[in-house]
């Protein structure tokens, strides 16, 4: 397994717990609300660094995502 696919692992377990918490969903839910959000499909794509930030990073974009019916940039 290469570094990328570990980071990514890593991320998707942390999701998945706080997603588990937050909406207290058991976990094949939890799972399926990620796997399906376009957040994890940005995730997985390498060429976007997604997988280089941190866990609560990427729940905050997945969060807003689930908010907002898709991915908004925030602005600085």
């Amino acid at each position: 397994m290469s570094r990328q696919e570990q980071l990514i692992e890593y991320i998707t377990d942390d999701i998945v717990s706080f997603i588990m918490e937050d909406f207290k969903v058991p976990i094949l839910e939890a799972m399926q609300r990620l796997y399906t959000s376009e957040t994890f499909s940005k995730l997985n794509n390498v060429e976007t660094g997604l997988y280089l930030e941190s866990s609560t990073y990427v729940y905050d974009i997945y969060k807003s995502e689930k908010e907002n019916g898709r991915i908004i940039q925030q602005e600085i």
